[in-house]
């Protein structure tokens, strides 16, 4: 006797479904699970003989053939063959994962997850997500809303540490017919540690590698009408050359504070245009007043030096201005304090004491790399709200700005850059 779950001709079958084939009187010698274009289910029969079962999900709105033989205790065989149809979601769950796969960061990087539709059971997709780690730390999961979920380690990550992220969502319920399809691995990479602390008081930034202080630079932030926001920054993206125009927040021409202008050496610390880069009109304001209207200003030669420096992921700590930094304005996850990261979490926090994987990962084709990226231009960020975030009172001299080198052309092996798109955030 052969009996197959779920049974034959069933349908909206759920992805999550056992899939078995077990015997009675004798032993099961081979058992497949294939659709309609013959690719199969993974699966293997038990130490004894009697039962098959399935080891992966199952795909939506597919039918599935089974094909078993038994023998009995003579040898005599019995063949058995039956189908059964999936459900068809209502959503399918994609997944689109930060960092990029094979990108190095900084230390402030979150581990960033997008889904492609809304999550209701949170629990049951958390459950589906996991963090392998060359340098064990205590991490959590943190639910901003019910399309997007970051990680973060309790503090920030150890320089050199090697990360996998597990998104296996394959067959897993979220909720109200959202249903997953595919599982997505990314592997990425943590570099040296890169702090900049910038203090609105002193007019001083002072940035450290490792720990050791490589570069103090006088600076100038917000004047007291557009105050830099204070909070610990994580650095988003950054551009050689940045259009920056007022009237995309709110100053438009005829007003005292318009501009259009070309900036230099543009790294962006929050979505709503915050930068630190090159402002050459107000060098002789730097370290002694704030002239700007949200942006740090530096010199040139200081902007390059510190836009060759930075990477996705470094941490730009901003101190004693009146302003804090609004939750989602940027991956502002390390303003939160551990207990509050946690309690948005749908299980709570994890330890990951997992070993680095032995084998080496292989590289994706380059072009599974460029579609990664684009996926991040697209993203778009979260609305904030607040005073419009420009960035001089001083229109540049005259004089031509220096013309920035050409942005270093990507290795085969490296994820393409994330490069800002037009938006209203730049300002």
């Amino acid at each position: 006797m052969v009996a197959v779950a779920p049974a034959n001709l069933a349908t909206d079958v759920a992805l999550n479904a056992p899939v078995t084939v077990t015997t009675t009187g004798g032993k099961l010698i081979a058992v497949t699970v294939t659709d309609t274009k013959g690719d199969a289910v993974p699966g293997a029969i038990d130490a004894t003989g009697g039962t098959w079962a399935n080891s992966g999900a199952l795909a939506a709105a597919t039918t599935y053939t089974v094909d078993a033989t038994a023998v009995n205790s003579a040898g005599t065989p019995t063949t058995f063959s039956s189908s059964f149809t999936t459900l068809t979601p209502t959503k399918v769950l994609g997944t689109k994962i930060a960092p990029l796969e094979d990108e190095t960061v900084g230390v402030g990087m979150p581990i960033i997850i997008y889904f492609t539709a809304p999550v209701t059971d949170r629990a049951a997709v958390e459950k589906s997500l996991s963090v392998e780690e060359s340098i064990p730390v205590e991490g959590a999961w943190h639910w901003y809303s019910s399309t997007e979920i970051h990680y973060r380690p309790q503090q920030y990550w150890p320089a050199g540490e090697q990360v996998t992220v597990n998104a296996d969502v394959a067959g897993v319920d979220a909720g109200k017919g959202v249903w997953g399809d595919t599982d997505h691995v990314v592997h990425f990479k943590v570099g040296d540690s890169h702090i900049a602390t910038v203090d609105a008081k002193t007019h001083m930034m002072t940035v450290t590698d490792n720990g050791k202080v490589v570069k103090t630079a006088q600076v100038s932030l917000g004047r007291d009408k557009y105050p830099t926001t204070s909070g610990i920054h994580v650095v988003l993206e950054k551009s050689p050359t940045v259009v920056m125009d007022s009237a995309t927040v709110g100053i438009p021409k005829g007003n005292p504070d318009y501009y259009y202008e070309t900036v230099l050496w543009d790294v962006r610390i929050t979505w709503s245009g915050e930068f630190v880069h090159s402002a050459p009109w107000s060098v002789s304001d730097q370290g002694h007043v704030n002239v700007s209207h949200g942006c740090v200003n530096a010199a040139p030669a200081v902007a390059q030096w510190f836009y060759d420096y930075s990477r996705r992921g470094d941490i730009v700590s901003v101190l004693n201005t009146p302003r804090p930094l609004q939750s989602g304005n940027g991956w502002t996850d390390w303003n939160m304090s551990w207990a509050n990261w946690v309690a948005g979490s749908a299980l709570g926090a994890s330890s990951v004491p997992v070993a680095k994987p032995a084998t080496p990962v292989a590289q994706p084709p380059l072009d599974d790399a460029a579609s990664a990226s684009a996926v991040m231009r697209t993203q778009a960020p979260p609305k904030v709200t607040g005073p419009p975030v420009v960035t001089s009172t001083v229109k540049p001299s005259p004089t031509p700005s220096p013309t920035p080198s050409p942005a270093p052309t990507p290795k085969a092996t490296t994820p393409p850059p994330v490069t800002p798109s037009p938006s209203p955030t730049h300002s």
